[in-house]
């Protein structure tokens, strides 16, 4: 399962878990996360863990959406 870090507040990280559903975790229940994060859970809900991969991916798709959109 794939989740993404949506924003961290205080001591609190949002997730999400779709575009529709969020939650919220207490920071030091999570592994070091920062905005933006693609997190993985293993099957058996036992481990969570930045996915580093999928983060770049995913930071570089957006990019490329922002620079369709925002014109220098």
């Amino acid at each position: 399962m794939e989740i993404i870090v949506d924003r961290i507040e205080n001591n609190l990280v949002v997730i999400e878990l779709d575009k529709e559903k969020v939650m919220t975790y207490k920071i030091d229940k999570l592994p070091t996360v920062k905005e933006e994060d693609v997190l993985e859970i293993n099957s058996d809900a036992k481990e969570v863990f930045v996915n580093k991969k999928k983060t770049k991916e995913r930071k570089k798709k957006i990019k490329k959406l922002m620079d369709k959109v925002f014109v220098d």
